[in-house]
């Protein structure tokens, strides 16, 4: 018998970041697969419906007792008005006495953070790692800011690469393109991880930065933007974070890679390290 489950390991774990629900068998140990951190079942479609008919009843019956207790008292106020001649204000008119109901505004949604994999994965030959590498070999044609020579060598390192994986995933503001503080120390100490400061001793290392936008508004539009933010990433990367290897930021545009109900989350950079 299968559960469902999900990791609330947020700022270490990919499929926690997602949302993503996780599939165990009853019987194995509740553990995230992909970060190791014990994980929540999730409710079952079936208690919520129990629930929301409890409270659905539990409303009605109240709403009948207060019309019940309160009808008195209403009549009573009803034949006031009637012989002191004072008027009931009417919906939607206020008077100097009245004041208009203060709505709190919603909570803002705390910013997400940086996240780097539980486990850097360099096999370019299978899952997420092979599709990047054909996404990103479709897109550095279309690179604006970069010649001919440059966008050949670029190709050539990605479509020979021997090994491939991404190190860090960087969320984004709407429209915005700047990394945040606590994002650069992330990045910072992920880049000094012993496996990556192992593999940045390669001089031919190459860390090829995609920046992507949300499907909302205008393609061009969303192109410029996730340029910026790769951009900007780059630079963060080579002044704050002392990389020496060879770097490119490509604009990948709108997408729904991450979560196409989520649009938010598809506003992202992610960082890729290749070893043609």
């Amino acid at each position: 018998m299968k559960v469902i489950a999900k990791c609330h390991n947020y700022t270490g774990c990919v499929l926690a970041y997602r949302g993503d629900k996780i599939e165990l068998e009853s019987s194995a140990a509740m553990v995230c697969p992909e970060c190791g951190k014990a994980v929540v079942l999730a409710k079952s479609g079936n208690s919520w419906m129990k629930v929301t008919l409890l409270l659905s009843l539990g409303v009605v019956l109240l709403g009948g007792a207060i019309a019940i207790f309160a009808y008195p008292w209403l009549k009573h106020v009803s034949n006031k008005d009637e012989i002191t001649g004072e008027a009931t204000p009417s919906p939607g008119k206020t008077t100097p006495s009245m004041k208009p109901p203060v709505v709190d505004a919603p909570p803002a949604e705390p910013p997400a953070t940086a996240v780097a994999p539980a486990k850097l994965d360099l096999d370019v030959t299978r899952g997420e790692n092979k599709s990047v590498k054909l996404e990103v070999l479709t897109r550095i044609d279309l690179m604006p800011n970069i010649s001919r020579a440059n966008k050949d060598k670029l190709y050539t390192s990605v479509e020979h690469t021997r090994q491939m994986g991404k190190v860090v995933t960087i969320p984004f503001t709407s429209g915005g393109a700047g990394v945040t503080a606590a994002d650069t120390e992330i990045l910072k100490s992920t880049l000094e991880s012993p496996d990556i400061k192992k593999m940045r001793d390669d001089p031919t290392l190459v860390f090829v930065i995609l920046g992507y936008a949300d499907s909302k508004g205008d393609e061009k539009k969303n192109i410029s933007i996730s340029q910026g933010r790769a951009d900007s990433v780059l630079a963060v990367m080579k002044n704050k974070c002392g990389i020496n290897n060879l770097m490119h930021a490509v604009a990948m545009g709108s997408s729904k890679l991450l979560d196409a109900q989520n649009l938010e989350k598809n506003r992202i950079v992610e960082v890729w390290a290749v070893l043609p």
